[in-house]
């Protein structure tokens, strides 16, 4: 419609950059090249439209222009070109992710150009984003970004650490700092008698601790996700260098790149590994418990522990207590006794030895520590380039360490939800559904819809421009669906594909049946030795993980759940391929080469 009013579609995009950007002056230069236009006819518009004193001319060195705000039209068209610049069908839209179990209480504030903008200029970035957008689709949240604007941010991640990785290793300092304001806060919240709190109280604990604390980590994610989804730029930078240094030599990129970029320090999985081996130890000195412990189902054992062991039954819960909410992810529950108990329970049928798989881990650590010194000479790799692996560790570390203190959060945050939903007669589930300012109408001015809760589960969105509760748009239902068919989002065309290729994630090979895993519930069909076909893994897959003999992924980069699990528990994987969803069906018999990045299917 627009077009036919502006009758000119080189007057329509000259105009429609102006008021993208009013505050800025264009050289022709600049306008021929954003808006891809003939340069003559981009000549021609630019001077009708400072004849109807559209646009202003200035003159200083060079000629450039500006938009004229005093034009009597102007409110008119910066309300209309606001509508149009919004929907712009020239705009590509692409998907980072698809993620079950995510809702608007986890991710409207950090998918939220404000704030997203706001952290990424405080870590010195130049470029920003005009518009964000995710949906969620029971239970499945999609996070979309205009792909031009998420490649051009990309870019410049990538120039900053090369040209200086101290930039890298600072942000990773400052998300560590954020990680134990938010594990401090999260202590006192458990610690806090909800119930006793009047709604007032209940709303400023809430906006201190989210809005002010949990927040303020989880917008750090922009730094691991720009430097790491999309194009992968930055681990395609690290192979790329890597194989001019390799060439002809008895190690495959895949397996060098996959020691340059695996972090020494322990988990904490890791961690919670060890300490459990440490109770193994202590069941396989007593022959009795040892004995009990092979011969008994988990629930009689947790049923007569503290009367059969109680210093045992102490360390348990105690190990409980410490990391349940490692398997609380992003909804829970959390790991109780009975999972702990059950897996001491396999592990002394396994005849494990504790001892052993501690001293394997240490040497495991060991090795990779030796070899990254090794590599480092072997293929004379400059300082700056150890830098950057060093950096490429850290974010690797970081994405773990970052979602796990999250994960504690969310265990915790389930109280104040329950709390909150217990005055007004709402599921947690609900509760989790509002959008942070919402909480503000519902605690002090008793505004709320739980229709409107239930209805933004099943398929909502929020649109993004500007101020989360002045200027995103929040669509429920048909409007929301009606809102995504104008957009456009790129899909991958997949036609008889037998070969595809990705980044190689942990190195290996490995064949077997293909079982495409993207939630909890395609587990029941993923059998020991599988491979694990997936969108991108998350913490709630790990069962599946653990009986796949490989994994290949559609999207990440190092620094994805996949690369990191799959380093840990040494499964082969190719990460990137972007459409191995969609080209491998259950049951395709597939090849994966993960040491050169390549996942063959021969069906």
């Amino acid at each position: 419609m627009l077009e036919k009013i502006i009758n000119s579609k080189t007057r329509l995009k000259i105009l429609s950059l102006f008021f993208a950007n009013q505050d800025k002056d264009f050289y022709a230069r600049e306008i021929i090249k954003q808006t891809k236009l003939d340069p003559a006819n981009v000549h021609k518009e630019l001077k009708n439209l400072v004849q109807g004193k559209f646009i202003l001319e200035n003159k200083s060195d060079r000629k450039y222009f500006s938009l004229n705000k005093e034009n009597i039209f102007y409110d008119g068209l910066k309300q209309i070109f606001s509508n149009y610049n919004n929907l712009s069908s020239d705009e590509e839209w692409m998907s980072l992710e698809e993620i079950p179990n995510y809702y608007p209480m986890m991710v409207s504030p950090v998918w939220n150009v404000d704030l997203a903008n706001n952290f990424l200029k405080s870590r010195g970035f130049k470029n920003k984003f005009s518009k964000l957008l995710n949906t969620f689709d029971n239970n499945i949240n999609n996070l979309l970004v205009i792909k031009s604007e998420f490649n051009t941010l990309s870019k410049e991640i990538l120039d900053k650490l090369i040209k200086n990785p101290s930039w890298g290793q600072q942000y990773i300092d400052d998300l560590h700092l954020e990680e134990q304001k938010l594990i401090k806060a999260t202590q006192k919240l458990e610690k806090t008698n909800l119930v006793a709190l009047s709604n007032k109280e209940l709303y400023e604990l809430f906006d201190t601790y989210y809005n002010k604390t949990y927040t303020n980590l989880h917008i750090f994610h922009w730094f691991q996700t720009l430097a790491d989804f999309g194009d992968n730029l930055f681990s395609k930078y690290l192979m790329s260098y890597l194989k001019s240094k390799i060439k002809k030599n008895e190690y495959s990129l895949g397996e060098v790149f996959s020691i340059m970029t695996t972090p020494i320090e322990d988990s904490t999985p890791t961690l919670e590994y060890k300490d459990l081996l440490k109770i193994l130890s202590y069941i396989l000195d007593k022959p009795k418990i040892k004995k009990y412990f092979k011969e008994t189902e988990f629930r009689i054992i947790i049923k007569n522990l503290a009367g059969l062991d109680a210093k045992l039954n102490q360390m348990i819960e105690a190990h409980v207590s410490k990391y349940s909410y490692l398997g609380y992810g992003t909804i829970g529950p959390g790991w109780g006794k009975d999972y702990f108990v059950d897996i001491l329970g396999s592990l002394v049928r396994q005849n494990a030895k504790p001892t052993e798989l501690l001293d394997k881990l240490e040497t495991e650590k060991k090795n990779i520590a030796k070899k990254q010194l090794d590599f480092v000479k072997i293929f004379k790799l400059d300082k700056n380039h150890q830098e950057l692996f060093k950096v490429a560790q850290g974010i690797v570390f970081t994405k773990g360490s970052r979602k796990e203190s999250m994960f504690y959060s969310y265990s915790v945050s389930e109280n104040l939800y329950r709390e909150i939903g217990r005055r007004y007669y709402l599921s947690v589930n609900q509760v989790r559904y509002m959008h942070p300012f919402e909480f503000k109408y519902l605690l002090l001015d008793d505004k709320f819809s739980a229709s409107t809760l239930n209805d933004r589960y099943k398929f909502s969105l929020q649109f993004s421009l500007g101020d989360m509760e002045k200027d995103d748009k929040m669509l429920i239902g048909q409007k929301a669906k009606d809102f995504i068919a104008k957009l456009n989002i790129i899909k991958e065309e997949v036609k008889d594909i037998k070969m595809m290729e990705g980044d190689c994630a942990s190195p290996g090979r490995s064949r077997g049946h293909a079982k495409v895993i993207n939630i909890p519930k395609d587990m029941e069909k993923m059998k020991e030795g599988d491979v694990l076909i997936s969108v991108a893994t998350n913490p709630d897959l790990v069962p599946a993980i653990k009986k796949a003999s490989a994994i290949v992924t559609d999207v990440g980069g190092i620094t994805c759940h996949a690369a990191i699990v799959s380093r840990e528990l040494g499964i082969p994987c190719v990460i990137g391929t972007r459409i191995a969803t969609k080209a491998i069906k259950d049951g395709d018999i597939v090849d994966v080469d993960a040491t050169h990045g390549k996942v063959n299917i021969i069906r």
